[in-house]
C-alpha cells in the first residue's frame, strides 16, 4: 500500500528519461513528483489521479504528442482536467511554437535548460493561480445557489425553488391549486445577437418591471435563463392561471422599444402546469411538465395550458359532515359514507372495545334519540 505524500503531485510527461530525472532532481524537495514516458500513459494516468495539481509535458513524445495531450485536457468536459495547469517543457523556443501550444491550452513554457529557481517559481505561480480560479468559481456557484434576485431584478431560481417547495407544501395541506407558469421570449437569442449582450441584460430588466406589474404580492417571478422566466402563482386554478398567462402574453406583445432608431417588438410563448390537472405536488416534476410542454409545442406568441381533468368533489372532514348533516345537506354527505366511515373506523373499534358492541349501540341510539326530541 503506497504512502500518501504531503507535498503538492505534479506529472512529467516526457519520453526522455534524463528530462525526467532531471526535473524530479530540481523540484523533489518541494513536490511529489510523478513520471510518464508518453503522452497515452500520461493521460491515463492524469484522469486516475485526482491529486495532481499540475502537468508538465514535452512537446514531441511517441502514442500521443504534448499538443494531443492538451486537446484532450482541454475538450474532455471534467472541470478537474479542463481546467489542470499544464507547462510545456521544450528545446524549441520560437514564438509560432510557443503560440501554436497557446492556442490548445497551455498554461506556460519552460526549456530543457531551465534552472531550477526559475522552474519552481513558474510551477508555484501556476499552481497559486489555479487554486484561485477554482475558488472564485467555487464562490459563483455557492452564490448563483443562495441569491434571491439577478440582474434583471427578477427573482433567481433559487428563490423560485425555495418558494414552490413552500406553495406546494401551502395547496396539499389545504387542498388548494398551484399553478407554474414558464415563459419564453419568441426568438430571443437572435434578438440578443443583434442589439449585444448588454443591451440584452438591459431589456430583460425592462420586461421585468412590465411583467411584475401583472402579478400579485404572493406571486413569484424568477429569470432562469437568456430569454426564460417562470411564475409561480400560489391557490391559482388553471382558469385563472390561463388568465394570468394571457395577460402576460400581451403585455409583452404591446411593448416597444426602440435600438437605433428601429423598433423592437417581441411576443412570449407560456405554458402551464398546475397541480390539480398535471396530477403532481412534486416541484421538480411540475417544473419539468410545464418546460416539456414549452419546448415540445411549436409556435410563438400563444399560451399552452394542461389537459383539463374532471375533479371528484372532494371528501368533507367529520367535522364538516357532521354539520352538514345538521343542516339538512344529506346528499352531500351520502356518497361520502364510505370514506366517513373509514376515517370513524378506529374509533369505532375502540369504542366496541372499551364499552362492548351493545353498550355502544346503546350510546348511539340514546344519542339519537335526544337530538330527536331537540
Amino acid at each position: 500500500m503506497s504512502s500518501v505524500s504531503p507535498l503538492p503531485r505534479l506529472l512529467i510527461v516526457d519520453d526522455s528519461r534524463i528530462v525526467r530525472a532531471t526535473v524530479k532532481k530540481h523540484l523533489a524537495d518541494v513536490y511529489d513528483v510523478i513520471e510518464e514516458s508518453d503522452g497515452e500513459a500520461g493521460w491515463q494516468r492524469v484522469q486516475a489521479d485526482e491529486t495532481i495539481r499540475l502537468l508538465i509535458s514535452d512537446l514531441s513524445m511517441p502514442e500521443l504528442d504534448g499538443l494531443g495531450l492538451l486537446d484532450r485536457l482541454r475538450a474532455c468536459g471534467q472541470p478537474r482536467l479542463a481546467q489542470l495547469p499544464v507547462i510545456i517543457i521544450s528545446g524549441e523556443e520560437d514564438e509560432a511554437t510557443r503560440e501554436k501550444c497557446v492556442a490548445h491550452g497551455a498554461n506556460d513554457f519552460i526549456t530543457k535548460s531551465t534552472d531550477r529557481s526559475e522552474m519552481l517559481a513558474r510551477i508555484h505561480a501556476n499552481i497559486e493561480l489555479a487554486d484561485r480560479q477554482r475558488a472564485l468559481e467555487a464562490a459563483k456557484v455557492q452564490q448563483a445557489q443562495t441569491t434571491t434576485h439577478d440582474t434583471t431584478g427578477a427573482g433567481s431560481p433559487h428563490l423560485l425553488a425555495l418558494q414552490i417547495e413552500q406553495a406546494l407544501a401551502y395547496s396539499q395541506r389545504h387542498r388548494t391549486e398551484t399553478s407554474l407558469l414558464l415563459l419564453q421570449l419568441d426568438r430571443f437569442d437572435a434578438l440578443a445577437s443583434h442589439i449585444g449582450e448588454r443591451l440584452a441584460e438591459q431589456l430583460l430588466g425592462i420586461f421585468t418591471k412590465h411583467l411584475s406589474a401583472k402579478l400579485r404580492r404572493e406571486d413569484t417571478l424568477a429569470h432562469l435563463e437568456g430569454g426564460r422566466f417562470a411564475v409561480l402563482s400560489p391557490g391559482t386554478t388553471l382558469d385563472q392561471a390561463q388568465i394570468l398567462a394571457d395577460r402576460l402574453r400581451q403585455t409583452i406583445s404591446a411593448a416597444r422599444m426602440n435600438f437605433r432608431g428601429e423598433q423592437l417588438s417581441l411576443t412570449a410563448s407560456l405554458a402551464i402546469a398546475n397541480t390539480l390537472h398535471d396530477d403532481s405536488f412534486a416541484a421538480q416534476l411540475l417544473f419539468d411538465t410545464a418546460s416539456m410542454r414549452l419546448d415540445n409545442v411549436p409556435g410563438e406568441n400563444r399560451v399552452i395550458p394542461p389537459p383539463r381533468r374532471v375533479q371528484a368533489p372532494l371528501a368533507p372532514t367529520l367535522a364538516e359532515a357532521v354539520q352538514k348533516l345538521a343542516h339538512g345537506e344529506h346528499d352531500s354527505v351520502r356518497m361520502h359514507l364510505p370514506a366517513l366511515l373509514a376515517q370513524l373506523a378506529p374509533l369505532l373499534r375502540f369504542a366496541s372495545q372499551e364499552l362492548g358492541t351493545d353498550a355502544l349501540l346503546e350510546t348511539i341510539y340514546a344519542d339519537q334519540a335526544r337530538g330527536q326530541t331537540v
